[in-house]
């Protein structure tokens, strides 16, 4: 089975129970993802951020309300040896969060869209995280090939 079946496979189980009720939470959504068995809490939190980032960058990983995992994903990539993604995420929740919230704050502003200079797309803010997207895109991991091996490990 190829590394991209795998993940995929996990990933469709870790979104089995999500539904409209749950997304439109911020609480229930992140408890859903929190209290996902771990191996599917990785694959989910990578799989989104990854995604997001690629996609459209930092700031849409941020805006799109995924940002509210951030801390979580930082954990998750470092668990699965992405230091490097995780040094840039690192690097944009500082950017992100330049009000210095605690986590609990900070994900309900991110959910809610009330960080202004994210939600006012802040000129200063969108070109150092356009940087960072850079940045990301020139990383030298594979996400796919390391969340595999994590798993094969548990």
């Amino acid at each position: 089975m190829r590394n991209e079946d795998i993940i995929y496979e996990f990933y469709k189980e870790s979104i089995e129970g999500l539904n409209g009720l749950i997304l439109n939470d911020k609480d229930l959504w992140y408890s859903y993802v929190v209290n996902l068995p771990l191996n599917l809490q990785v694959v989910y939190t990578i799989i989104i951020f990854h995604q997001q980032v690629f996609n459209g960058g930092f700031h849409q990983y941020f805006y799109n309300s995924y940002g509210q995992f951030a801390y979580l994903t930082i954990e998750n990539l470092n668990l699965i040896n992405a230091y490097k993604s995780s040094n840039l995420l690192s690097k944009a929740l500082v950017l992100v969060n330049y009000e210095e919230l605690n986590e609990s704050d900070f994900r309900a502003k991110i959910f809610n869209r009330e960080i202004q200079r994210l939600i006012n797309f802040d000129d200063e803010l969108c070109e150092t995280l356009d940087i960072l997207n850079n940045e990301y895109d020139e990383v030298d991991e594979d996400l796919e090939h390391l969340m595999v091996k994590y798993l094969i490990k548990m």
